[in-house]
């Protein structure tokens, strides 16, 4: 009998994770020093994705990637869990907004950078860099560190889109920290427009715009733009003059509609087309209660009639209680046009379908 060669049986394959190394956090002064220290490390490796996205022939693409390691290099040495996406639930500190679930983070960061490389050549360099800062901060991804990150991430598309390295010592990012009320403000508002349905970071493009206006202006004044050709300023300049005349040209219809809906002519009006479109109503009601219904041919004037009236009654007076600020919901008191036009709309679709049941 003739003996086989039989390989040796193989052992399961189990992985195993390395242990890590105790973690232990650091003391107050010990905290702020590392603090310091990362936040020149950020810097540098956002110069470094800034001149790689310049260097490469390659069309930009932002990548969740790039937005951990500038997260992790913010709160290297500082929390344990730097450059990883939270698994825990997470608020934040005076503000009504709430971050979505840890386990929704990863899509929501996919998202962002999805519209970031899918709106790159037909959105402006300020839109895209506010997009980044608003909707970051709105994901908050980090269980540290999610401000710096995003501001950091936020100039790195700013630079990318623009293309060139922006001059200054002292960078927009740099310029929000120093005040950032302004920055909070915006964001609220763009938190607020998200609540509605609508994407609107108007108000942060203005302040990106403002402050990057401020920041050259620094570094030509202090020559610290010396490899920065002419073309590169007036392409700069040009697209912050642009962003200015949109958002003032924004702000004065905001303001017109406004002093329109807040007027004592948008209430009378409101009231005077509330009052006929009840009076109509009840007296459909009265003519069938006494056997003299609307002819079958006249149904669908008079639903349109009478949803126009509605819808009229509830633009005006919706409008002018939003320019009040009586309407208890946030946000509403600074966009009274928005509102009157959703109620308006509102109402004219459900008088549409209730007279299509009463009058079919």
């Amino acid at each position: 009998m003739t003996e086989t060669n039989q390989p040796a049986p193989q052992k399961d394959r189990q992985s195993k994770t390395a242990k890590r190394g105790r973690f232990r956090p650091l003391g107050e002064l010990q905290k702020a020093r590392q603090e310091a220290l990362n936040t020149l490390r950020q810097y540098d490796r956002m110069v470094e994705l800034i001149s790689e996205a310049l260097q490469t022939t390659q069309r930009f693409r932002l990548r969740p990637s790039a937005i951990q390691e500038l997260n992790r290099i913010s709160i290297k040495n500082i929390e344990q869990e730097a450059g990883r996406l939270r698994d825990v639930p997470i608020k934040i500190g005076g503000s009504r907004h709430r971050p979505p679930p840890a386990e929704e983070v990863p899509r929501h960061l996919d998202e962002l950078c999805d519209y970031v490389n899918d709106h790159w050549d037909d959105k402006s360099s300020f839109h895209l860099a506010a997009y980044v800062m608003w909707r970051l901060n709105w994901i908050h991804p980090f269980v540290d560190g999610n401000g710096r990150t995003t501001r950091a991430v936020s100039y790195y598309v700013l630079c990318a889109k623009f293309g060139f390295h922006i001059p200054g010592v002292t960078t927009v990012a740099e310029l929000i920290a120093e005040n950032k009320d302004p920055y909070y403000k915006a964001l609220e508002a763009a938190d607020a427009a998200a609540q509605e349905g609508v994407l609107d970071v108007s108000e942060m493009e203005s302040l990106l715009s403002n402050l990057l206006a401020k920041q050259m202006v620094q570094a030509l004044e202090r020559g610290g733009a010396p490899d920065l050709n002419q073309d590169q300023v007036n392409r700069a300049k040009k697209e912050i003059a642009r962003t200015r005349d949109r958002m003032h040209d924004a702000n004065d219809q905001t303001r017109a509609s406004v002093k329109i809906l807040n007027s004592r002519g948008a209430f009378v009006v409101g009231a005077i087309g509330f009052s006929f479109t009840l009076l109509f109503f009840m007296s459909l009601l009265l003519l069938s209660v006494f056997g003299r219904p609307v002819p079958h041919d006249a149904h669908f004037l008079v639903t349109i009639v009478l949803a126009l009236a509605g819808a009229l009654s509830a633009c005006f007076l919706g409008g002018n209680a939003s320019a009040r600020g009586v309407i208890p919901i946030a946000g509403t008191k600074d966009h009274p046009l928005r509102v009157a036009v959703t109620g308006g709309v509102a109402v004219l679709i459900i008088l549409l379908l209730l007279g299509a049941r009463l009058f079919p």
